[in-house]
């Protein structure tokens, strides 16, 4: 079996590679990026390359299954909006096609529980059937452009019928690869954090774990599946009490006032479109995961949470 990765040097490139090393089916890896392949070099091709390259095809030629990462989600220097959405759309749609291309007979894509959107309008909790309202969230470019590939996706799976596209929408990940995209999250030595909820709120929370994520990941590897999967962590019913109880640490909240201001300046600074991911986010049903692929999460939110600290 030969895979490839794009995005093979993200924290979720980086948590995933050596579950495939590990794994005897797995003969090679291709892995594509834009920044050089410093890992272990066991089973890997590494190709340097823009995800918007049309030499793309060549890269994929002879894959059978092709995991697609390379996302732009909170990069330390922030690109101009216009090259965001040449990225993750754009170069999404061209890797779809060059993997059509290639006749690669499956595609894993990590989508984000982001495609339900970050909207008043969001439900509490969703299955995987519930409306994508990302496309509304067009404050945040993460969410809208995460809905965009999505809604390509439901054409491209018509269109490609024998190609299996399987769709992941995980939470926040947390893990030894994703502290840099944890910052906004971080709460080693604080005894505040702030966070976009009322005075008295008591906000739910949730997230996943990056070994429970490329668990789900390696068992679409090996079962005949499609479709989209909701995997998240245990959700926390309570932060606000779980991080005073176990950590001294209180939530001051964001005045609404305050949001208001902010909020439409993601479109300058897009580090603050997150405040709306924040404030308006949908928790997960991850029923389907765990029936169909025999899935569960190892770590629970709050367990996520400690491992921060």
């Amino acid at each position: 079996m030969i895979v490839a990765i794009t995005g093979i040097c993200s924290g979720l490139g980086r948590a995933l590679v050596p579950k495939l090393q590990d794994d005897k089916l797995v003969e090679k890896i291709i892995g594509i990026d834009i920044v050089d392949y410093e890992g272990n070099s066991e089973k890997i091709e590494f190709i340097k390359m823009d995800v918007r390259d049309a030499e793309i095809a060549r890269a994929l030629k002879s894959v059978d299954i092709l995991f697609h990462l390379a996302f732009i989600v909170i990069p330390k220097k922030f690109p101009k909006l216009k090259e965001i959405y040449e990225i993750n759309v754009n170069g999404s749609k061209n890797v779809f096609q060059a993997a059509a291309q290639n006749e690669v007979k499956k595609i894993i894509y990590i989508s984000s529980q982001a495609v339900y959107g970050h909207v008043p309008e969001c439900p509490k909790i969703v299955r995987e059937n519930a409306p994508r309202l990302g496309i509304k969230t067009k404050n945040l470019y993460y969410s809208h452009t995460k809905a965009l590939v999505e809604k390509y996706l439901d054409k491209f799976e018509k269109t490609y019928p024998n190609i299996s596209v399987i769709r992941f929408r995980p939470p926040v990940i947390t893990g030894i690869n994703f502290m840099p995209n944890l910052r906004i999250f971080s709460l080693v030595g604080k005894k505040r954090t702030i966070f976009p909820v009322k005075r008295k709120q008591r906000p739910s929370f949730q997230l996943i774990h990056e070994d429970d994520l490329t668990d789900a990941l390696m068992l679409a590897v090996k079962k005949d599946i499609r479709g989209a999967f909701n995997v998240g962590g245990r959700i926390l019913p309570d932060l606000r009490s779980f991080l005073k109880q176990r950590f001294d640490i209180s939530i001051i909240p964001i005045p609404n006032f305050l949001l208001h201001f902010l909020l439409p300046l993601g479109k300058i600074w897009p580090i603050l479109s997150w405040v709306q991911a924040l404030k308006h986010s949908s928790l997960l049903n991850v029923e389907k995961a765990e029936k169909e692929l025999g899935w569960k999460a190892k770590y629970s939110t709050a367990q996520c949470i400690e491992k921060l600290k």
